[in-house]
């Protein structure tokens, strides 16, 4: 805001030209909108409600100013008392219905910081803006007194340079002194309700505009959130149309190696269902890549976000004694064998996360706040009675851990962050070589057409057994040497 149109509304304000009511709205507004950490309902809702009512806003930006600064040195207190009127004053199942209902969800009142700052607004924001207000109506009583009263005062406020001043920091006076002090304005204004309109109507179309370059940052940030590394996607394209989310160039840095990515691909399509988003919930029913990439140098390192793990000593293998006689193809088991156990661990992750999102506890919240920061804690996760995002089904073929090996297949079901609220429903993910591909591959690289399905079987586990009613697989020979 110019700094000379900001003193002439103070100006206008001490004048006359604002009542109590519309100082004390615009005070508590812009401070109530300073306090909010984050970008979400709750403050848009704030922000139109200044321009919807008669707010005073010079009064509302500088106590918008006042609230931001306190809500950054405040934000362990906040953070505290809200994690006291959720968990120790019996609000876990008001914030959790809160929670699961469309478009309040995004309202963010499960936000520690955010719960935390209501007790502040209304309490210290209620009396600084009664107090201000009321300070304003008073002094402007008393000045407009003084002026009628006393002659010196009078001759003091004819000076042509006194005029000047306050014409060049007021702007010009419509009235008299006294009868701008006694003005009345109505709460709501027919402009104030267009501004509004306007505001609220361009915030739409630039969320439309620009919700492809928000779709984009936003799962840049989380995924990074979670791999501890630099995430690039070259596009993101959502239609909230049909649902359909199509990620372009997506790159993932491997944490332990900057210079090289953990996977990359080249397209991804999810069907993500656009009604439960607006509970900032996530349903992906499918989701669809092929030709993902592992382990491909990076043009630039990626940028690391947490400590790069210790590199474990390799434990001796069988298979290192049968690489002479089944060549690469017992690497390339070995490689897959790998991936299925990075499989397994995500599986314990979900499982493991879930289990400390039963029982909150205070001094816990409080470490992982000050190194995530407090404006950002949640406690969606430890309310949830749906799971925050669940990906119903998924399949990524032709992953190529190397370019000399043959491509596999990943397949999953009913992934979620809480995989009991999907019961019955269970979670599977595994890893498998594509056939055709390792057909070829065993051809090449063992020369021997005829032995290729024996080492075929060997390597997807042998035939299955057609007697068997469950069709379950053979254990592979593969399988029972590296049990030893």
């Amino acid at each position: 805001m110019n700094p000379i149109k900001l003193i002439r509304k103070l100006g206008k304000a001490l004048r006359g030209g604002a009542t109590f009511r519309d100082m004390f709205l615009g005070i508590f507004l812009g401070f109530a909108i300073g306090m909010i950490p984050g970008v979400n309902l709750t403050l848009i809702f704030l922000i139109v409600l200044v321009l919807f009512l008669n707010a005073t806003g010079a009064l509302a930006f500088l106590s918008f100013v006042f609230g931001r600064i306190l809500c950054l040195l405040l934000a362990p207190v906040t953070f505290r008392l809200g994690y006291m009127m959720m968990h120790d004053l019996g609000l876990v199942g008001l914030v959790r219905s809160a929670a699961e209902i469309p478009v309040v969800a995004m309202m963010d009142l499960h936000v520690y910081c955010l719960l935390g700052a209501i007790p502040l607004i209304i309490i210290v924001g209620g009396l600084m803006a009664w107090f201000v207000a009321r300070s304003v109506v008073k002094t402007r009583v008393a000045i407009a007194s003084a002026t009628g009263k006393s002659e010196k005062a009078q001759k003091v406020a004819g000076n042509w340079f006194i005029r000047f001043i306050m014409r060049v920091a007021f702007g010009k006076q419509k009235g008299k002194f006294a009868d701008m002090a006694e003005a009345k304005s109505p709460l709501i204004r027919k402009g104030r309700v267009i501004a509004a309109a306007v505001v609220t109507a361009a915030l739409a179309v630039a969320t439309m505009i620009f919700l492809d370059s928000i779709v984009k940052r936003g799962l840049e940030k989380s995924i990074a959130a979670a791999n501890g590394a630099e995430v690039n996607i070259a596009k993101a394209d959502l239609s909230l149309r049909s649902g359909r989310l199509v990620i372009e160039g997506l790159q993932v840095t491997d944490a332990a190696r900057p210079t090289h990515n953990r996977f990359q691909a080249e397209k991804i399509v999810a069907d993500v269902g656009i009604a439960e988003m607006l509970t900032r919930r996530f349903v992906i029913d499918l989701v669809e890549c092929e030709a993902m990439r592992m382990d491909i140098e990076r043009k630039t390192p990626g940028k690391v976000y947490r400590e790069k793990p210790e590199a474990k000593e390799k434990a001796p293998s069988v298979l290192d004694d049968l690489t002479g006689k089944l060549g690469k193809s017992a690497e390339y088991y070995e490689e897959i064998k790998k991936f299925n156990e990075r499989l397994r661990k995500l599986r314990e992750y979900l499982k493991s996360d879930e289990a400390e999102a039963s029982e909150p506890d205070a001094e816990a919240l409080a470490r992982r706040a000050r190194a995530l920061g407090y404006l950002k804690l949640s406690a969606k996760k430890y309310l949830a009675q749906s799971p925050t995002w669940v990906v119903r089904d998924v399949k990524v073929s032709r992953i190529q851990l190397r370019p000399d090996l043959p491509t596999f297949t990943v397949e999953g079901k009913n992934l979620s962050s809480h995989p009991s609220l999907l019961l019955p429903e269970k979670m599977a993910l595994s890893a498998k070589p594509d056939e055709e591909a390792l057909k070829e591959f065993l051809i090449k690289s063992t020369g021997q057409k005829d032995k290729t399905g024996g080492l075929l079987e060997g390597i997807l586990g042998g035939e299955k057994d057609k007697k068997s009613d469950d069709e379950k697989k053979k254990p592979g020979v593969l399988d029972n040497l590296l049990g030893k």
